[in-house]
């Protein structure tokens, strides 16, 4: 089963399809962009557009996991792109699609490990996806490579956490501490309290099980027409 990474944007938004099984360029089984423009509609008619492209994506590749990075909550664009999520949810939902969410600081850190991820540009990480994926001198955008490095991550959180073929100590520390961390406090006024970081906490807040047995939006649409 392959896993998909998703970079959500109006304007460019960035998708790759990863093998979970290949490893460094072999992994990287397709890729593209779904680009919008104002000669497409009206905003909702954008945002219809790319749902319905992700829609069309998942359901030919056959894919039921879809990593991708989270939106920016401090960011110009945070409306746009929170209801671009809530479309894309609700493509999801209907496809019963099993969501990781990755935090930008995460995905930059998971990208360039050497770097302080607040010191990361989109060159920086645009230029890492290159060198793994060997595609120097070639077309691949910086949509594309966030998709990627959002797949890379999903990939290994699919065979740990889903398909359960990796053991804890197969992830390495950055995994360990982004997937499951945590971390009890042993002085001061917190003593004894134990803080969850990890996305194994977080359910529907960082990752999201569409494949449980929630109202599909048919069914939501049927209730309220019988009332």
């Amino acid at each position: 089963m392959a896993v998909l990474g998703f970079d959500p944007s109006l304007t460019h938004f960035g998708w790759v399809l990863l093998d979970e099984h290949g490893k460094g360029k072999d992994r990287l089984l397709d890729f593209g962009t779904f680009a919008t423009t104002r000669s497409d509609g009206l905003l909702v008619q954008r945002l219809i557009l790319q749902r319905e492209r992700a829609r069309q994506l998942i359901k030919s590749t056959g894919v039921n996991f879809v990593s991708m990075e989270a939106p920016y909550w401090q960011d110009f664009s945070t409306e746009l792109l929170f209801a671009l999520n809530q479309f894309l949810h609700s493509v999801f939902l209907d496809l019963e699609v099993f969501v990781l969410y990755l935090q930008p600081m995460s995905l930059k850190k998971a990208a360039v490990p050497d770097m302080n991820p607040h010191d990361a540009t989109k060159h920086h990480i645009t230029h890492a996806a290159k060198t793994e994926l060997d595609k120097h001198g070639r077309r691949f955008s910086e949509h594309v490579s966030d998709a990627y490095f959002a797949g890379k991550v999903g990939c290994k959180f699919y065979k740990w956490f889903i398909l359960r073929e990796l053991n804890d100590s197969d992830l390495t520390k950055d995994e360990w501490n982004l997937f499951c961390g945590k971390h009890t406090f042993k002085r001061g006024v917190k003593k004894g309290i134990t803080e969850y970081k990890g996305i194994i906490y977080k359910e529907n807040d960082q990752f999201f099980d569409y494949r449980k047995n929630y109202k599909r939006s048919k069914q939501i649409i049927k209730d309220v027409q019988n009332g």
